[in-house]
């Protein structure tokens, strides 16, 4: 069918279209439940890289999951431990107090033992009993379907969704799998001022009890203010946790929806001491459901770093060559096809804003303002005007076909982190200017990210000079490219200490004399990066 004259009639046709497909699909997904269920839950995540039609449809089916009967859940546990729910449990809850696509969670209260005469209160997680058995046959369909799609429509590249279920899948319906990646963060976060990570008491493949832990979403807004919580406290909090997943330890948890993250408050400090020295932290960040992780080689770590440094430095030559060497694309190198730049697209897929709103930190040579500045909902409409159009369509399944798995996730991943800061209202987005201290929230995570991606660049090319080396007496720190690394590191880290004692002296300023206008906030912020860099 060819294109309608009247571009907005297109538009509008287009999208009906793609509602009804969209409809049709979530009729599919919930009738067929299970892996379907989270299939449609991962297409709802990625907000920025489909129409809008399918992730809103989508989004349903994050609280549409029916739950798994009492008398299966206790079959189950007779199969997995060999003992009676009675003989486990002094208590168990008969309605769960959280069902998905895959599993359910009980909370229950552990037998008392000679070593652990205390009750104990668990939450058991219980995997709905078909899906083991059905899951080959699923996968195997899912791929049949997608290649089936892909000879009537040869320009569309979507064999990655069912290569990605074909991987993630078995693994998240591992328990002893997700018992040992739980053991692993909980290693790599201990000591953490604020990061929580439940205790796993016993796991098997289908069945696993940890520790229960109280809180609420970390969406819920009105819980915060209710026990006092800054959420944007809280907002840096999960942007330190996943840079340092990325960046630091290369093992990441690629699903922090909502549901998967609590906050606790933790109760108030009785001393006299805390009236001078008050807490920072008034609450945990509880990471739940820790299924699905991904490695991350240092190649990539380094890869994805220049990629961010390049953006927030905002140097065109250098987010092309990241791009085209992550998602190894050389068609199109250096030129656009059918009109669209895929370095420019995957730059914007990546970090969720227009290429035309990156660009404005060409002039201070840093996107770090530009990044944080309002999305407005002209921008939100571009974006899901250049998502309706076929050669945007092509050219997003293309790269996602040639990216690798890790960073395909990693991508669900930010989408998700956006959408988290969006709910907490620490995203500045809405037509008007927006909220100042929004802004410079934005602006300080954005300068983190920073911070972070410089210590990955800095390390990795250190590391490459010292191995050069070969047994030669030359020191290290006499070579030019070793006081490069280490400058740039460095100019990364003063701008984020600036940034911070600006942010201070902002929000000073505000307590006694009242809120700033968000547009003046981002062009001080602006100054104080041309102030550095010059």
């Amino acid at each position: 069918m060819g294109e309608s004259k009247d571009p907005d009639e297109y538009l509008q046709l287009k999208s009906k279209i793609h509602q009804r497909s969209a409809n049709t699909l979530l009729a599919a997904f919930t009738h067929n439940g299970g892996i379907y269920i989270k299939l449609g839950q991962h297409i709802a995540a990625l907000q920025y890289l489909l129409p809008v039609e399918y992730t809103k449809t989508m989004q349903v089916l994050q609280d549409r999951c029916p739950p798994t009967p009492l008398p299966e859940v206790e079959k189950l546990i007779l199969d997995e431990t060999g003992s009676k729910l009675s003989d486990l449990f002094s208590n168990f809850e008969e309605t769960p107090i959280g069902v998905a696509s895959l599993a359910q969670v009980h909370r229950a209260v552990l037998q008392p033992t000679a070593s652990s005469p205390q009750p104990m209160a668990v939450a058991v997680k219980v995997q709905h009993p078909p899906l083991r058995a059905r899951s080959k046959l699923d996968i195997a369909l899912c791929s049949f379907l997608v290649g089936w799609a892909k000879r009537i429509f040869p320009d569309f590249e979507f064999a990655w969704l069912a290569e990605e279920l074909r991987f993630s899948l078995p693994r998240e319906l591992d328990f002893v799998q997700e018992a040992d990646n739980a053991r692993k963060v909980a290693g790599n976060f201990r000591g953490d001022p604020v990061i929580r990570i439940p205790e796993v008491h016993w796991a098997s493949h289908r069945l696993l009890i940890m520790e229960f832990v109280e809180g609420k979403r970390v969406d819920d807004v009105e819980f915060m203010n209710m026990h006092g919580i800054d959420v944007r406290l809280v907002s840096n909090a999960m942007s330190t946790c996943f840079n340092k997943m990325i960046f630091v330890d290369g093992f990441v948890h690629c699903d922090p929806h909502p549901g998967n993250v609590f906050v606790r408050p933790r109760p108030k400090p009785s001393g006299w001491w805390s009236y001078f020295f008050p807490q920072k932290y008034n609450f945990d960040l509880v990471l739940l459901d820790h299924g699905l992780y991904r490695h991350l080689t240092p190649k990539l770590q380094y890869d994805y770093a220049r990629l961010w440094d390049s953006l927030i430095r905002f140097n065109e030559a250098e987010i092309e060559d990241a791009c085209y060497t992550i998602f190894t694309h050389q068609r199109g190198r250096g030129q656009a096809i059918n009109g669209v730049d895929h370095h420019r697209l995957f730059a914007s897929m990546i970090t969720g804003r227009p290429w035309a709103v990156l660009s404005l930190g060409a002039d201070s040579r840093s996107s770090i303002s530009a990044m944080a500045t309002t999305r407005t909902s002209l921008e939100t409409t571009e974006v899901q005007q250049n998502l309706s159009q076929t050669r945007f369509l092509i050219a997003i399944s293309d790269i996602l076909a040639k990216l690798p798995r890790e960073v395909l996730l990693l991508l669900k991943t930010n989408d998700l982190l956006r959408s988290v800061d969006e709910s907490l209202g620490v995203a500045p987005t809405g037509d008007a200017a927006g909220d100042a201290g929004a802004v410079r929230a934005s602006m300080r995570r954005v300068a983190v990210l920073g911070a972070y991606c410089a210590g990955v660049i800095r390390d990795r090319k250190v590391r490459e000079m010292s191995q050069g080396l070969h047994g030669g007496i030359e020191p290290v720190w006499l070579r030019r490219g070793y006081w490069d690394a280490n400058g740039r590191y460095w100019d990364a880290q003063l701008r984020l200490m600036a940034l911070s004692v600006w942010i201070w002296t902002q929000e000073l300023w505000e307590r006694f004399y009242g809120p700033i206008e968000p547009s003046e906030d981002v062009k001080a912020a602006a100054a104080v990066m041309r102030l550095l860099e010059s």
